[in-house]
């Protein structure tokens, strides 16, 4: 009996051992399954964010609806035309051989083939070179590319015939206007560039020069040598040349810049370049047209507020303490309130004591005030680098007997490169940019003073370095031609662009203001009664005279920003929908649910939930502070101004030096990029345009800095420019633009934001 009892209680124990064994396999295997299916579960929303944020970012563009009465790329066909053809609607020359696709058609050429005739030479060299496009034998004697031609090409002083193949009508000769080169003492012309993309068998190049000048700087015309420029080591090279009976003349071995120059002093100057000293003369307009008409009736109230005081301190605070400053006063009168000193507690007061002098009413002579400024450089100074900055708003009213060719020649013996800078309406623009050119300088057009504040950074730019090594690979690579100043990292927001109830993306509405920002033209307030709009920044802690990165939103640290952290990827049904906690909580703090077009593969997903602010809901308001309803509601209300005021698309010569224009002011552009889909549609997005530098080495490349609100990065877009040909002049050219890997076209826009 013992003996089975026994046994009983074995199999008792072994059937509850057994039983716990498969229990544990069970809810081990549960346990696995589970995982198993909590593991597909994160990968599927692992794939599906990785899908939704590659996709995300391109919401932030505009669709466009093409505009079929419109021609996008100024090339003479509408855009209806484009569509239903091989040509696109974005670049003015698809091809690129330099005739536009309308001119294509009248020389009956392919729009989209370079060579039509296919013998190695582009359409629009072939017809600049009195060739026919479509034909391999143009004379019926000899091939086309086997021709050989001489063209002279004519600069302000001097000029180059250069033989070779038809490519040479190809060859482009450009004025370097960079103050690296131009502002060297030994240079006696301003440096040009040639450049022949098909290269050239030869070339001659000659400068003509004045014989007075050279005595009047005691140069002898036995030291005469023409120099290439070495832009990587700044450096001068000679090259071998004869100079005699006011002209100078070499053989050209290869492209390069050029400049005649002094042997005794050319080396010295670039030297000079490289330091900080510096010798700057600031001449500036103190007439009765700045001040308020309470002072002079007549007056343009050009700069009521002192905002030249304000450039003259921003200029002299930003250099280096080597640089000798010397600043005066001008109307007919001149009056130098402190010699060239390094010393800027005595410089800085003063340019601030021309608040006091009052106005002067004898009349503005510009030219009386350059001679007399650069009479204040001495003859032991000459071996340094000595600079001019004039500012005016007037045309002189008497020349006190002097003439453009006395200022220039003392300027050119005194080794002094003069800057001029305009205000307003009523200047002289052709007198302040001839002397400007003619010194190795640049002319600034300022329309009204608030720009002035800003101008500082642009001319130092010039001054200090303008060979830059655009890509950071420790090799220069480009010059630098304008630079209006403003940093993203210092002048843009603190948060990236963003959508609302009402808009769809409002990257206008943020470069504009980020462009009012940095040139200090933002009102305290707005109000559009047309967009029922409206903002204040009374009751807030902003400061508009500081940078616009010292705003920090609440509102933009919020979760709700970034959608993949709010939605809810398991959803069903045809919506990727918020997470429901996310919903009520985003809507109790002013948050609005909108809906965007959406598919994944593998999901029934037609469309996406995406969480904005609403800068209409009263909510918002008293949730976040005054600071970021009023900055949000100022977005709202300069992206109101979409589509208004004037605006110009980068094609030609034309427009490209008026995009030079403004930059040289030191005000950033606002610009509409604009490209084609691949299923025809158009998408477009605003950045703004803040400087604009050129390829070292050819000088038909331009690389424009953009701040896009979209990117935590400096955007660059590419644009090359090639001869326009088909009766135009030698120096027209067309434009074209690639950006992130596509052909864009390029929208300046001047809206003012009132």
């Amino acid at each position: 009996m013992a003996t089975r009892r026994l046994s009983a209680g074995i199999d008792t124990k072994a059937k509850t051992i057994i039983i716990s064994i498969a229990a544990a396999v069970v809810v081990l295997g549960g346990i696995l399954v589970y995982l198993a299916v909590k593991a597909n579960e994160d990968n599927k929303i692992a794939a599906l964010k990785y899908n939704f944020n590659k996709f995300y970012p391109d919401t932030y563009n505009t669709v466009e609806e093409l505009d079929a009465d419109a021609d996008y790329d100024g090339d003479g066909y509408l855009n209806s035309e484009e569509a239903s053809g091989k040509t696109g609607v974005i670049s003015a020359d698809t091809d690129g051989d330099g005739l536009t696709d309308k001119d294509e058609e009248k020389y009956g050429t392919d729009a989209v083939n370079a060579d039509s005739d296919g013998d190695g030479i582009k359409d629009g060299i072939e017809i600049r070179a009195g060739l026919d496009p479509l034909s391999l034998i143009t004379d019926g004697k000899t091939p086309d590319a086997d021709r050989k031609f001489t063209r002279l090409m004519s600069f302000e002083s001097g000029n180059i015939s250069v033989s070779g193949s038809a490519d040479i009508y190809g060859a482009t000769l450009d004025k370097l206007t960079l103050n690296s080169v131009a502002s060297n003492a030994g240079a006696l012309t301003s440096p040009f560039e040639f450049h022949c993309d098909g290269g050239f068998e030869s070339a001659v190049l000659n400068f003509m020069y004045d014989k007075q000048t050279l005595d009047i700087a005691g140069i002898k015309e036995d030291e005469l040598r023409i120099y290439k420029f070495d832009p990587y080591l700044k450096k001068y090279n000679p090259v071998e040349s004869t100079a005699s009976n006011g002209k100078a003349t070499c053989d050209l071995a290869e492209n390069g810049v050029y400049v005649l120059g002094a042997e005794t002093v050319i080396h010295r100057a670039a030297e000079a370049y490289d330091s900080e000293n510096m010798n700057i003369h600031l001449l500036i307009d103190n007439s009765g047209s700045m001040y308020p008409k309470s002072v002079q009736s007549t007056s343009n109230e050009n700069d009521v507020n002192f905002k030249r005081l304000s450039f003259a301190n921003n200029f002299v605070t930003a250099l280096g303490n080597n640089v000798k400053f010397a600043i005066s006063v001008f109307t007919y009168d001149f009056k130098t309130l402190i010699d060239f000193n390094s010393d800027k507690s005595r410089i800085l007061p003063a340019i601030n004591s021309i608040r006091s002098l009052g106005a002067g009413f004898d009349g503005t002579s510009v030219e009386r005030a350059l001679m007399l400024g650069l009479d204040k450089f001495t003859d032991e100074m000459r071996a340094e680098r000595n600079i001019i900055i004039l500012l005016t708003d007037g045309i002189s009213t008497d020349t006190a007997g002097y003439t453009l060719i006395d200022i220039i020649r003392l300027a050119k013996a005194k080794n002094v490169t003069i800057m001029t800078i305009g205000l307003g309406d009523e200047v002289d623009t052709d007198l302040l940019g001839t002397i400007a050119g003619a010194t190795g300088g640049s002319y600034y057009p300022i329309s009204e003073a608030n720009i002035l504040e800003g101008l500082y950074s642009t001319m130092i730019a010039s001054m200090e370095d303008d060979i830059v090594d655009d890509d950071y690979d420790g090799t220069p690579d480009s010059y630098t031609l304008y630079d209006t100043g403003f940093d993203p990292d210092f002048n843009g927001y603190s948060f990236q662009n963003f959508k609302s109830k009402t808009n769809g993306t409002l990257d206008f509405g943020m470069v504009t203001l980020a462009r009012d920002w940095f040139r200090g033209g933002v009102a305290h307030e707005g109000n559009s009664s047309a967009s029922d709009i409206s903002y204040t920044f009374e009751g807030s802690t902003i400061n508009t005279d500081e940078p616009l990165r010292k705003v920090i939103l609440q509102i933009m640290q919020e979760t709700w920003t970034r959608p993949d952290a709010y939605l809810n990827f398991l959803s069903g049904g045809e919506t990727l929908k918020v997470l429901s906690e996310d919903a009520q909580r985003s809507q109790d703090m002013g948050w609005f649910k909108i809906n965007i077009p959406y598919t994944d593969a593998g999901t029934d997903w037609k469309n996406a939930e995406i969480l904005v602010p609403n800068h209409t809901a009263s909510t918002m308001r008293t949730k976040y502070s005054e600071n970021d309803y009023a900055m949000v509601r100022a977005i709202h209300y300069y992206e109101s101004f979409r589509g208004t005021g004037e605006n110009f698309s980068l094609n030609s010569e034309a427009d490209f030096n008026r995009v030079k224009s403004i930059l040289a002011t030191g005000t950033p552009i606002v610009t509409k990029i604009l490209w084609e889909n691949e299923d025809g549609s158009c998408s477009s997005r605003y950045v703004l345009m803040t400087m604009l530098r050129r390829d070292l080495e050819d000088p038909n490349i331009f690389k424009i800095k953009v701040y896009d609100v979209n990117s935590k990065f400096i955007n660059t877009i590419i644009v090359n420019r090639s001869p326009r040909v088909a009766g135009r002049s030698d120096n027209d050219f067309i434009y074209t633009a690639s950006w992130e890997g596509k052909q864009v076209s390029l929208s300046c826009w001047l809206t003012e934001v009132e």
